[in-house]
């Protein structure tokens, strides 16, 4: 991993500030709202502004844990700290994480699991690339609609595959970057979605093999680990 310039782009920067500032304005205002109005509010519109703030707080704090990846990244101090994991539990507890946020969405999440789905991998960064693929699936997927998540054994691999509905059209540059996943990460190089940024860099670091298809509204994700 190679770093092309010597300095950090203004908009580069600019894009990054935004992506962790945003959730944190939308937590400050519907705060405001109950904050300033609770006693005036329907016991509906209270849970759902609660809600709403539950998912903001965990994009905040996911947000900031790809701008901290971005940062070690930069400075060269991405190194994987290797221990043995059960994948699938992990997989598991992550969606019990984002439990409210598939309700909440009204979506129905179809799982699917091997047995026996121990690997030798950093436990941290394989939770960072579940959450911010979990994020996506809530965050495109349509309300009512369904998205899959199973794990298969194939050719000494175990791989993970999440696939949803999405109705919104992605941008070029995200396309671009969908198209390059076999490059090698760099740290100036991001799509509007930094999410996919570190789920592409941690995936390359763990020898992790990665690929995100998007075809007829249907969205893939599929990580090929090792499989002990």
């Amino acid at each position: 991993m190679t770093k092309t310039n010597s300095t950090i782009s203004k908009q580069l920067l600019s894009r990054l500030t935004h992506h962790v500032r945003n959730p944190f304005n939308g937590i400050i205002g519907f705060t405001d709202l109950l904050n300033s109005h609770y006693a005036n509010l329907s016991e509906a519109d209270k849970k759902n502004y609660i809600k709403i703030v539950h998912l903001l707080s965990k994009k905040a704090l996911l947000r900031s844990e790809n701008l901290a990846w971005w940062l070690k990244f930069y400075t060269d101090n991405l190194q994987p700290v290797t221990q043995k994991i059960d994948v699938v539990d992990l997989l598991q507890e992550e969606v019990r994480y984002f439990a409210t946020e598939f309700n909440k969405q009204n979506i129905d999440l179809l799982e699917d699991y091997v047995d026996n789905s121990m690997i030798d991998s950093d436990k941290v960064m394989i939770q960072s690339i579940i959450k911010n693929i979990i994020l996506n699936i809530i965050e495109f997927t349509p309300e009512g609609d369904e998205a899959t998540i199973k794990s298969i054994k194939q050719g000494g691999e175990l791989q993970l595959i999440f696939t949803n509905k999405f109705t919104e059209t992605p941008s070029e540059e995200t396309m671009e970057f969908l198209n390059q996943l076999d490059e090698q990460p760099q740290f100036d190089k991001m799509p509007g979605n930094p999410g996919l940024w570190t789920i592409h860099t941690l995936c390359n670091l763990l020898n992790i093999g990665l690929s995100i298809t998007l075809k007829n509204n249907l969205a893939e994700v599929k990580l090929s680990l090792p499989h002990n």
